[in-house]
């Protein structure tokens, strides 16, 4: 399978080549992008539906990580801003 989808990869090249030498108009040359594009879109695959929780958990968890650290990291630094600038009598 793996050389079939490399036969049509390479298939995809060489109409883009001879494409390309022949000068097509504006037209033609957003119908060669559109179908190379759909031939492309062809190779992807989608992750199951347990594989798509499983990312989405890992990506909520990174998210709420760096959001902490974040905020930690302000409150600290509004802390120093506090510190250095609150005049002492």
């Amino acid at each position: 399978m793996a050389d079939e989808q490399e036969q049509v990869t390479e298939d995809l090249v060489e109409r883009a080549k001879a494409d390309k030498a022949s000068k097509r108009n504006i037209f033609g040359r957003i119908a060669l992008f559109l179908k190379q594009s759909v031939g492309e879109l062809r190779k992807v695959t989608r992750p199951t539906w347990p594989e798509l929780r499983n990312y989405t958990g890992v990506v909520l968890a990174f998210v709420v990580v760096v959001m902490v650290i974040i905020s930690a990291l302000d409150w600290l630094f509004y802390q120093g801003v506090v510190f250095v600038f609150t005049p002492t009598a």
